[in-house]
């Protein structure tokens, strides 16, 4: 970009801490007065919870061919690929710009997923970018550096392998008897000892290799193939993963319940009670104290991302000083609709202020990202500013 700022410069530096000063102050030139950094950020969604394995297959291929070169998470619930560049596919979510990075950082705190602040999806996304440079990567080490910050503050006592919980109480089974988990993955692993803490008298982990024992724990082995031949299993947990396909009721022995956990899903034909993950979201969707609590949590995150934008981009630049003005007009409008109207949640307004702001104002702050509106910058932050 003409204009710009370049490490070509720095030859004439004498000192090195001078020269590696001078190196972050460009990188940091160069971020403010980019826009497409944040503004090109885009990022697609799909929803693939308990897909059976063909449409699961159909799905991921589609998406992986037409989104070559960006960053795919794959999670038990859903597909999402983000780029540093415009997408014209027919996601039927799509984000961009800030909401795409926020999207991003909500996604690797575990707010989207069924387990509230899910552990393992952080170390899922940070997988998806590992072979991602330069302004991609830049955002998503924002994102996850945020997620983190927000689970440093919050006290998420739940794993992975609490989905078990869920699925009892959805289907009014309880812990007792044997629990049979299929699959010796992070999943299972969780599953299985979380089967063992509820109280069930036998946990059996049947996979097709032997799992290997954690912080002193093991559980009773069975090879996958033969499953069938266990008696007297109350509770099976599917949580194979995404490449083992089904499993026919057949190859299975009988029980009272079936947990299916996996995508695509494990059991294609079972006969009797099932839950799964769709169930399982479903109904954390129904419950309005569980959806007030991610809500909060998506506001707090959304004020970390905004903190670390800002600093990112100099607290002396003008597209921070205007954002500073901004928020603090906000704040003051949000407190006075909170005593107008005590019957709105106060994490609903704050959403709603905070999303109608940013539509506002996310044009004007790209432009004045760009040298050719810097000058612009100080007399319009003046008309924001308290006089």
């Amino acid at each position: 970009m003409p204009g710009r700022a370049g490490a070509g410069g720095l030859s004439g530096c004498r000192s090195p801490l001078v020269a590696r000063l001078a190196t972050k102050l460009i990188h940091s030139i160069n971020f403010m007065t980019d826009s497409s950094i944040l503004a090109n950020l885009h990022g697609c969604g799909w929803t693939t919870v308990s897909l059976a394995a063909g449409e699961m297959a159909r799905v991921d291929e589609s998406v992986r061919a037409s989104h070559g070169g960006r960053a795919l998470i794959a999670s038990c619930q859903r597909l999402e690929a983000f780029g540093s560049a415009p997408c014209d596919c027919r996601a039927p979510e799509t984000w961009k710009g800030e909401a795409a990075l926020l999207r991003l950082a909500e996604v690797a705190a575990g707010l989207h997923s069924v387990v509230l602040g899910e552990e393992q999806i952080i170390g899922q996304v940070r997988t998806a970018f590992s072979d991602v440079s330069g302004p991609l990567r830049e955002m998503a080490d924002l994102a996850i550096a945020a997620a983190r910050q927000l689970r440093r503050e919050t006290s998420f006592d739940s794993h992975a392998g609490h989905l078990l919980d869920r699925a009892l109480r959805v289907a009014g089974v309880g812990s007792t008897g044997t629990l049979l988990v299929l699959g010796a993955g992070a999943m299972g692993r969780l599953v299985a000892q979380r089967g063992s803490e509820l109280g069930f008298s036998r946990v059996v982990v049947a996979s097709r290799t032997e799992p290997t024992g954690a912080n002193g724990w093991r559980p009773e082995f069975v090879p996958l193939a033969e499953a069938s031949l266990l008696a007297g299993v109350d509770v099976i947990a599917g949580c194979l993963g995404s490449g083992a396909g089904e499993i026919a009721a057949i190859e299975l022995p009988a029980a009272t319940l079936a947990v299916d956990l996996g995508t695509p899903r494990n059991f294609g034909d079972w006969p009797g009670k099932r839950v799964t993950i769709g169930d399982l979201l479903a109904d954390e969707e129904s419950r309005p104290h569980a959806q007030r609590r991610r809500l909060e949590l998506r506001s707090r995150l959304a004020e970390i991302v905004e903190q670390r934008l800002l600093a990112r981009a100099g607290s002396d630049s003008a597209v921070g000083a205007l954002r500073f003005e901004v928020e603090k007009v906000r704040k003051r409008e949000l407190s006075r609709m909170q005593r107008l109207h005590p019957e709105v949640a106060p994490e609903t307004l704050d959403v709603l202020t905070r999303s109608l702001v940013e539509q506002i104002f996310h044009r004007p702050s790209a432009r004045l990202r760009e040298p050719a509106h810097a000058e612009l910058g100080p007399g319009i932050v003046a008309l924001f500013a308290d006089s």
